[in-house]
């Protein structure tokens, strides 16, 4: 898509079809690239929307990742045993587990949450969000959530769904599923769902909690002897490499980078950030960073940075005249 229908407009156009979490929603927002570019939308509508968009999927995965990252973080550490011969790459490989695998179980140890690290962080976002939502009870396990700009979905404690889907895709409760057990711990005389309510983050899915985490890594990798070790071989003939064709030129050693990736390179080698909204960590606001803040805060180093400037400017009109 990005060889034929480039820029941020087709950019954001196609996230918001692959982020959409129900049918209406995807439909809304194919109609909008319709409109936008029929080419495009014909282009789009061709693809299964079970293989790229979020609304389609069956939530089997609990995931609510749409690209390959995880392997690319692990592709970007084993980028230094490429060029190595195949049992030095192993090696190489092994170790690295060994001291991920220890660095993990440190992390755990000393998490004292029923969630990693990850979910309890994006949780505490969700959590802020219900407390913004206006809750309605049926008289059942049924609950009706209001929110802003017309929205209102339906929480189902028994069948443990949620309108929007996130919780089902997900595993996650989203908002309107938190925003209902706040309404449903607050009033005991409601018929609550069939087991114990307890704290929002008991009704997270077992792969986002601790023991799950502690569980993956209970298997440790030994270490072993160096090469020389190692017994020696009673095999009557030796096992010589495959002849290794030379081709001109210096060898490569990263990988090929995809077409939106090397868009996004600058002249120096890191990602470029043309085009990404900044927010600044004093005031919040969109449109500038923490260097450049002039709203006051911790930092204060936009104010200083406009007055240097100022300064610097009348100094060499000074020295001109």
């Amino acid at each position: 898509m990005k060889k034929n229908w480039n820029g941020k407009a087709y950019k954001n156009h196609l996230w918001s079809c692959a982020t959409a979490t129900t049918v209406p929603e995807f439909e809304r927002a194919m109609l909008a690239l319709k409109e936008f570019n029929k080419d495009c939308y014909k282009y789009l509508a061709d693809i299964p929307p079970s293989q790229w968009a979020r609304s389609h999927f069956t939530g089997r995965a609990v995931t609510d990742i749409l690209l390959n990252n995880m392997c690319e973080v692990l592709n970007r550490w084993l980028v230094d045993a490429r060029d190595k011969p195949i049992i030095i790459a192993l090696e190489y490989v092994r170790e690295y587990l060994m001291k991920r695998i220890v660095n993990v179980l440190g992390k755990c140890k000393n998490s004292d949450q029923l969630l990693t690290p990850y979910a309890t962080k994006q949780f505490e976002v969700i959590k802020k969000e219900a407390s913004k939502l206006t809750v309605l009870w049926s008289g059942s396990q049924q609950y009706q959530v209001n929110g802003p700009y017309g929205e209102q979905v339906v929480v189902d404690f028994g069948n443990r769904e949620c309108a929007c889907r996130k919780w089902e895709i997900i595993g996650i409760p989203c908002k309107h599923v938190v925003a209902a057990l706040y309404n449903l711990n607050a009033n005991d005389d409601q018929v609550g769902p069939p087991d114990e309510v307890g704290a929002p983050e008991h009704w997270v899915h077992s792969v986002y909690k601790i023991d799950t985490w502690k569980n993956t890594y209970t298997f440790t990798i030994n270490p072993i002897n160096g090469r020389s070790m190692w017994p020696k071989s009673n095999v009557p003939y030796t096992l010589m490499p495959p002849k290794k064709i030379v081709r001109a030129g210096r060898p490569k050693k990263n990988r090929r980078k995809g077409l939106q990736e090397k868009d996004n390179i600058s002249k120096d080698g890191r990602l470029s950030k043309k085009g990404i909204s900044m927010q600044c960590s004093n005031c919040k606001e969109f449109g500038h960073n923490k260097r450049g803040c002039t709203n006051g805060g911790t930092s204060g180093t936009g104010k200083k940075r406009t007055r240097n400037a100022s300064t610097s400017g009348t100094s060499k009109k000074k020295s001109k005249k």
